[in-house]
């Protein structure tokens, strides 16, 4: 059994682990149990008035003793046609604190509604003092309590104002779009900020389509976490996967998305019953009729009546560098337009690449570019296929690539799964063997089986303070050792583990541990995480080494588990577990 891991000595003498900055919450009595409501304001109905000022805060009706903050609207009058959406709202408001450009916001919050109902979130300079009308998109209430935590990466016109001039401190919520009585409640609300870090310089690009490189390996289109789509294909309202055909001009493997054509042009005429101007409108066809739209409906087509989307997980700073590479061709050749989108479907800014000019034969475009202002906080190209309008049309697109500059790519960003796991610690100078299941390493990565996590060096270790190391070990020659602290160490340590790749398969990798010399206690534990890395992505196990008395019961108790109820490693029932070790549903889970 290995002691001592020199291509640990690497990593530690680096110093250098992934870092980036914390999130901070600004709110002040966020959970409404104290006196200040200084971070809340409200357009309310209480009184027969439509009252502005700050929150009302009340017992929460659904438990006793608990303070929440509630907005309430009411029905419309009978001689009122209409309210605006913006009648009623509800304000989260740092008035010390500037939300500038660049800033990631995180919006945490239980809400619940006597009524289901829909809200919009806005960006506010003061309570009521408009900037952008977007913030998080639509937040849906519910008449139980929910948990919603929303995130957004704050643009120009969000910090700034569509016009310019303002600053931000304010999130809103439109609560009238159901036009009627209602009692909206808040509790629990933090409103956090994570400061922009500035452009890295480019160390090397980070692929983000995993799954659209390769025309001549298109499984990867289907075993992709990161997914190609199209929006709107020539049926009114309805996003759809693009479609994996054999192009029928080279027979090679391609995505297809269809446009449609207008059905006729809509005459737009003046007072005096002069054309002024014409819209194309589609007729709606059999086939192509949804909750929305039946046939021989006519709507009018725009160019983004059909779209096709390219998507990954990275938001795009301003400064940030991007890379975009696609092949396309089109059945009818015509102009493609391209926007930047922060998800599919949900416009930020109307230019991106500019044009593309497709023709009936395969072209290939390369794009590197400076994220703009106005770009910032996307994360999809977007393309608008119906910029031609006078027949059906049939577009093909393949080889994708959309990359980020690797060093400004986060944590989060590259992580796609972790999961909690408990081993077992053995004896003072004694090993013990287990099976440790990696087939959603094994998914996540993409990789045809495990083992090719210890072909070469692939694995990060937990460094000071919780974080990954810089440099790359490999499991499978090198192993891994740790001090009490979970943190890795190139010489002694009390844990090490590694693999026996001979004795592996089916992607159940056989793990020998040692303890390297300290007697612990029943009690004690050891925690440390572990990262296999693959062409930058991360999948993560987060460890926990506990008694093997203990990780025996685990055992037990996993197998006879099955109805719902959470136990401790005793076999005891547990109401409201605290932080520690729980099974529940025969899988076992860490209470953080």
């Amino acid at each position: 059994m290995k002691k001592f891991f020199t291509l640990f000595v690497a990593a530690l003498l680096s110093g250098n682990v992934f870092a980036q900055s914390q999130w901070t919450d600004y709110v002040v009595n966020g959970d409404f149990e104290g006196d200040d409501t200084s971070c809340f304001w409200s357009h309310d109905w209480a009184d027969d008035n439509i009252n502005q000022g700050p929150i009302r805060v009340v017992e929460d009706p659904t438990q006793p003793g608990n303070h929440v903050a509630i907005v309430s609207s009411r029905d419309l009058f009978e001689d009122e046609a209409s309210l605006d959406d913006w009648t009623f709202q509800f304000f989260v408001t740092l008035p010390n604190t500037v939300i500038e450009e660049g800033d990631e916001l995180r919006l945490t919050m239980r809400i619940r509604a006597d009524k289901a109902a829909n809200s919009q979130t806005q960006a506010h300079n003061t309570p009521g003092d408009y900037n952008y009308w977007n913030m998080y998109g639509d937040i849906g209430f519910t008449t139980e309590w929910q948990t919603v935590v929303k995130e957004a990466l704050i643009g120009a016109n969000q910090a700034h104002s569509e016009g310019g001039g303002k600053e931000m401190h304010t999130v809103a919520f439109n609560l009238y779009v159901l036009k009627e009585a209602n009692n909206y409640y808040f509790d629990d609300v933090k409103l956090e900020i994570r400061k922009a870090e500035a452009p890295h310089e480019l160390t090397g690009w980070l692929e983000m389509v995993r799954n659209g490189i390769d025309s001549n390996d298109m499984t990867q289109f289907a075993n992709g976490t990161f997914t190609t789509f199209t929006g709107r294909d020539g049926v009114p309202g309805i996003d759809q996967p693009a479609r994996i055909v054999n192009d029928p001009l080279d027979g090679q493997p391609a995505l297809e998305v269809k446009s449609v054509a207008a059905s006729y042009m809509k005459e737009n005429l003046d007072e005096e019953g002069n054309v002024q101007s014409t819209t194309p409108m589609y007729i709606v066809r059999e086939g192509n009729q949804n909750a929305d739209h039946q046939v021989g409906d006519s709507i009018e087509l725009t160019n983004w009546q059909s779209q096709f989307f390219v998507t990954g997980p990275h938001v795009f700073r301003a400064g940030q560098k991007i890379r975009f590479v696609i092949e396309a061709r089109a059945e009818h050749p015509t102009d493609i337009e391209t926007q930047i989108h922060r998800g599919p479907g949900d416009y930020l800014h109307y230019q991106l690449f500019g044009n593309l000019s497709l023709t009936e034969e395969w072209q290939r475009w390369e794009f590197e570019q400076d994220v703009t202002s106005e770009q910032n906080g996307g994360s999809t190209v977007a393309f608008n296929l119906n910029v031609y309008k006078d027949a059906d049309n049939t577009y093909y697109f393949r080889n994708i690539e959309l990359s980020c500059n690797d060093a400004d790519a986060t944590l989060e960003e590259r992580t796609l799964g972790s999961e909690d796991i408990v081993l077992p610690i053995p004896a003072k100078d004694q090993e013990t063997t287990v099976n440790f299941d990696m087939s959603n390493a094994v998914s996540a990565l993409l990789v045809p089986d495990f083992k090719e996590f210890l072909l070469e060096s692939n694995m990060k270790t937990q460094m000071e303070e919780g974080a990954l190391s810089e440099e790359e070990v490999s499991i499978g020659q090198d192993g891994a050792a740790i001090d009490e602290n979970g943190n890795a160490v190139a010489d002694g340590g009390v844990l090490s583990f590694d693999v026996d790749p001979d004795a592996s398969e089916n992607n159940n990798a056989v793990i020998t541990i040692a303890n390297l010399g300290k007697e612990f206690t029943p009690e004690e534990s050891i925690c440390t995480s572990i990262c296999f890395v693959q062409k930058g992505w991360y999948y993560i196990y987060n460890i926990k080494f506990v008694d093997n008395a203990i990780y025996n019961n685990i055992a037990n108790i996993t197998k006879a588990n099955e109805n719902g109820t959470i136990y401790d490693l005793t076999g005891r029932k547990v109401i409201n577990p605290t932080k520690g070790i729980y099974i529940m549903n025969g899988k076992k889970f860490i209470q953080k």
